[in-house]
């Protein structure tokens, strides 16, 4: 045990007293020698890998597949974020100058390994978005560990400091316009309003810890999605025709109905001041949803428990064209589940994580800098399903029978009815 066993064994045939003290002054020798060793930090060699030697590596088809795009498209997204990266990497660094002289030759302190390239940083963090594993993604490009982490980090704050990848639904009547023709080129009876398709999804977490969960103002229950027994986070989406995002959010958990998590976007409350657009004589563009969401002059949802009822035929049949159109957020959903069955993410209350895929490019984005209305009334009604309070409903529905004008919900269904439009029979052979 001891660092110095010959000093030991010279002493080995004298009395007891002197072994005692040969003993307590060679352990006291020890563990000043290993408080010095704690104390000194040796860096770690690595060797820096670029960019361009990991594409030599693994050629253009399998960096497209690891980084979910082309090693061209990757340089476009550098040169985008390339100012952005620089000042989020200089505001995360640890060091901090004290004292010194104003406007005196200041440098850093030397890195030992080199400095990490911003194209490192993103690849670092792309990957990291697509599933690589940290312990993988660190000695791939001869980083630390811990620098993968903030590169995932200095990504974030560097897209969301740049207005060019901004998600948010477009307000003028020409892109509306073109959203509505992509929906109904691919309606079998040409629905020619729907002009987006929103859905919630969860996005999977690990459990909150009770710190973090008492820092953002709730429990940990209001996480935890009852039905998939899963925590995480309620993400609101609206998609074009090809699942192409045009607006997102995410402010509540995993325990909270998708109609309070839409009311409590942005988006809704810019529907309520008339984002929508009117296309000449053409109906009113809105948005397709399912019942989890209340129908309304901006939102058309289908109608319920018509299915089987002879007297609600043409009714079932407005319901089917009209989830036909639901298909393309249904299908994003479904390839966001195939990412993230298998990987939670690990959650941090003091961001709010936002996937994108508009652009071929992933974003995350926190919304600590934005003044959301939030319907914070509307969060403590359930422990594991926090649907909509019957006071909202019956308001709701006496705000509708107080509106003049025909709902879109109605005007669809006149449409597809007029039309003859029936929902397809399956005849299966004997």
């Amino acid at each position: 045990m001891l660092l110095y066993p010959s000093l030991s064994n010279e002493f080995l045939g004298s009395s007891t007293v002197v072994r005692a003290i040969l003993l307590a002054v060679a352990k006291t020798i020890e563990d000043d020698d290993l408080r010095v060793a704690r104390s000194r930090r040796f860096a770690i060699l690595r060797q820096r890998r670029t960019v361009h030697q990991i594409h030599g590596c693994l050629g253009a088809r399998y960096f497209c597949l690891a980084y979910r795009m082309s090693f061209d498209s990757f340089w476009t997204l550098h040169a985008n974020l390339l100012p952005h990266i620089v000042t989020a990497s200089r505001g995360m660094r640890s060091y901090r100058k004290v004292g010194g002289r104003v406007g005196g030759n200041y440098v850093l302190p030397p890195i030992p390994n080199g400095e990490i390239t911003t194209s490192v940083r993103l690849a670092c963090a792309l990957r990291y978005f697509a599933g690589g594993c940290p312990y993988d993604i660190a000695p791939l490009y001869g980083v630390a560990i811990s620098e993968v982490h903030l590169s995932v980090w200095v990504i974030v704050y560097a897209i969301n400091s740049c207005d060019q990848f901004a998600i948010s639904y477009p307000e003028s009547l020409e892109e509306q316009r073109k959203i509505a023709r992509g929906f109904q080129n691919a309606s079998t009876p040409g629905i020619p309003n729907c002009a987006g398709a929103i859905d919630g999804i969860l996005i999977w977490t690990l459990k909150p810890s009770l710190k973090d969960a008492n820092k953002s103002g709730i429990g940990q229950k209001k996480f935890l999605c009852g039905r998939k027994n899963k925590f995480g986070l309620n993400c609101q989406a609206v998609s074009d025709c090809r699942g192409h995002i045009l607006d997102i959010s995410i402010n509540y958990g995993g325990s909270s109905s998708d109609c309070i998590a839409f009311e409590g976007s942005d988006l809704y409350h810019r529907l309520q001041n008339g984002l929508m657009k009117k296309d000449g004589n053409k109906p009113r563009f809105v948005l397709f949803g399912d019942n989890a969401y209340l129908n309304s002059s901006f939102m058309a949802t289908p109608y319920p428990n018509v299915s089987g009822d002879p007297n609600k035929k043409t009714k079932d049949d407005y319901n089917f064209y009209h989830s036909q159109l639901r298909e393309s957020n249904v299908h994003l959903a479904c390839l966001y589940n195939d990412m993230s069955d298998d990987v939670p993410l690990s959650l941090n209350t003091d961001e709010n994580f936002i996937m994108n895929d508009t652009n071929g490019y992933v974003e995350l984005t926190g919304d600590d800098d934005h003044d959301i209305n939030v319907p914070i009334d509307l969060m403590h009604v359930g422990h594991h399903f926090d649907d909509v309070p019957r006071n909202v409903l019956v308001q709701h529905r006496y705000t509708l029978d107080q509106c003049e004008d025909v709902l879109p919900r109605e005007e669809l269904h006149n449409f597809v009815a007029s039309g003859h439009w029936a929902r397809p029979s399956l005849h299966r052979g004997k």
